[in-house]
């Protein structure tokens, strides 16, 4: 190796990695530099396998900077549909109670659609359209609720005669089957008051809990998170590779060069992590 005080490997490596010509005291014009030695032969593989993590690198850096920006903006559509939800901050799963309820009046009104009509298959049918009202009416207030408005008395009395109504033909439907009076307006009571804390609970449910579109737009910021998640680990492993075989290219030329020109140490570390630093800057 050439111990000219004026050597400079930066200087060398740089001017090799850029196509110029390497001044003579860095290599002599007989044999060439031992960088073009080295980069040309024992070390071809490792920068061959460097110069595709770096473009890898590039591409996952590439990928996190757009899955941030996904995450940023899936993020404020989240905040704005939350400033701009009027009903509470419930989970929207509990709207799964809301068939459950429909159900469950169906079953009672079936009781009172029996003393109308004597096919089942018609009071089954009548059941269901009557449970399916009362939910109607019950969304129906919920929705004026959440837009601040006030629920009408009459709107409130309706209700109040619709399960009245099923409460007197429930009674009577139970007289017919052989239930005397006190056992009849028992029952009677009895599904009335399940009707009636049905309605009600299907009313807060929807008042109180998030919809549809926010419980969807909370799935998409995770999923958005997920992926630059997973971006930055691959970037993360990506980079740790490059910084091996960058490690590994340095140990190599170091060798190179201790077996080629008998070096000074110091100076073989110098000219070693200059090609290391050009390699790894040129490509990056």
């Amino acid at each position: 190796m050439n111990a000219d005080p004026s050597y400079e490997p930066e200087a060398s490596v740089t001017a090799l990695m850029s196509g110029q010509a390497v001044p003579h005291a860095a290599a002599p014009a007989s044999r060439g530099s031992p960088e073009g030695q080295f980069l040309s032969g024992a070390g071809k593989p490792e920068t061959r396998q460097l110069g595709d993590l770096q473009h890898r690198g590039a591409a996952a850096a590439a990928a996190v900077i757009g899955s941030g920006a996904a995450v940023e903006r899936a993020e404020t559509s989240d905040r704005e549909r939350k400033d701009n939800h009027r009903g509470g901050d419930h989970t929207w799963m509990l709207r799964g109670l809301i068939p459950v309820v429909v159900l469950a009046e169906t079953i009672t009104a079936y009781v009172a659609m029996e003393a109308l009509v004597s096919s089942q298959t018609l009071a089954t049918g009548l059941s269901l359209l009557a449970a399916l009202i009362g939910a109607g009416l019950a969304c129906g207030f919920a929705n004026r609720r959440l837009n601040r408005l006030t629920v009408p008395a009459a709107a409130r009395a309706l209700e109040v005669i619709f399960v009245g109504v099923l409460t007197a033909l429930r009674v009577d439907s139970l007289s017919v089957q052989g239930a005397d009076l006190l056992t009849a307006a028992g029952g009677a009571a009895l599904t009335a008051m399940v009707s009636m804390l049905g309605l009600l609970g299907i009313e807060e449910i929807v008042v109180e809990t998030r919809t549809f579109g926010m419980l969807l737009s909370a799935l998409w910021v995770s999923w958005q998170r997920w992926r630059l998640a997973a971006a930055k680990a691959r970037l993360a492993r990506i980079r740790a590779r490059t910084e091996a075989v960058a490690d590994k290219l340095q140990m190599q030329f170091l060798k190179f060069l201790l077996k080629a020109d008998e070096p000074v140490l110091e100076q073989a570390k110098q000219r070693a992590a200059a090609l290391r630093a050009a390699l790894t800057d040129h490509r990056s």
